[in-house]
């Protein structure tokens, strides 16, 4: 089974809290995120904190500010939604392709 790791296509749901517990966004109900694995696509302290899961595992992940930084510290409960290889021309661009359409919830349609 796969695991989170460089060069792997990984599929998230999330549903992401400032420091003060108000919900900034929700993914479980609706298109989840996909990013390249060691790429630029998602900020690297959290993909570090992804590293090495599998497909059904949640982890809550932390991005804090930097201590002499204004604003807010945020928490992601995450869940992997999936993970496959990386195509190279994925691994050159730093982000999926859209290659596949599937029905991923109710009324919306996401690409994996």
């Amino acid at each position: 089974m796969m695991q989170v790791k460089k060069n792997a296509v990984v599929t998230i749901r999330y549903i992401m809290q400032n420091s003060h517990g108000d919900i900034l966004e929700n993914t479980l109900d609706g298109p989840p995120a996909s990013y390249v694995h060691g790429s630029s696509g998602i900020v690297k302290s959290l993909q570090t904190q992804l590293e090495g899961l599998r497909i059904g595992e949640r982890k809550q992940v932390f991005l804090l500010r930097l201590e002499d930084a204004a604003g807010d510290d945020f928490k992601f409960d995450v869940l992997i939604e999936n993970i496959r290889a990386a195509l190279p021309q994925e691994i050159k661009l730093g982000y999926p392709l859209n290659t596949v359409p599937v029905e991923c919830a109710p009324g919306c349609i996401c690409y994996y």
